[in-house]
């Protein structure tokens, strides 16, 4: 009876949601972090793998943050867009031909993700680290199968191709109307 018991005490800490190991950090700084968090395949065997971590004094929101955190770079992957813009200005100042030039750039990259439904994802891989800071580190690494990044990027075209619709018949639309008033 009492080998029971151990046995089912163990199997019941087995199957708590999380387990919560020691970061032995000082003032924030990450001493350590899981090899597979460094180290892995962005793209294995039919899925798509992202990793992602964050802290919280709250655990479960250190893994919530962590979950959307690797759902935003599959999202990325699957749809992000990258747009630069480069400004260059010169002014000149000054009395007659005493000018000063005073010269100026700012190079601007933006990475946009549009609306993208990242469903279907399964974590397989999560650690927590309770830090020096009464805080938690979780650590996650998501996957997604191809077929299911797929169906994302055909609903993304679908939504495309009626944008584009509905643009032209706004156009139309406008055409009409503007044409009546004349």
């Amino acid at each position: 009876m009492r080998i029971f018991i151990v046995f089912l005490l163990l199997l019941i800490n087995n199957c708590s949601t999380y387990s919560v190991k020691s970061d032995n950090s000082k003032n924030g700084i990450v001493e350590r972090t899981p090899d597979w968090y460094v180290n892995y395949d962005r793209i294995s065997w039919g899925y798509y793998q992202e990793a992602a971590s964050s802290v919280s004094p709250d655990m479960e929101l250190a893994v919530k943050k962590s979950i959307l955190l690797a759902k935003a770079k599959i999202a990325d992957r699957i749809n992000g867009e990258l747009t630069n813009r480069t400004t260059i200005n010169k002014n000149e100042n000054g009395i007659n031909e005493n000018l000063n030039v005073q010269a100026g750039s700012q190079d601007t990259l933006v990475n946009v993700i549009n609306d993208t439904l990242v469903n279907h994802y399964e974590v397989i891989k999560e650690e927590i680290y309770s830090t020096g800071n009464k805080s938690y580190r979780a650590y996650v690494l998501l996957k997604i199968s191809k077929d299911n990044v797929e169906k994302i990027l055909t609903d993304i075209e679908k939504r495309k191709i009626v944008g584009r619709k509905f643009e032209d018949l706004n156009k139309q639309a406008n055409e009409i109307l503007n044409h009546k008033r004349n």
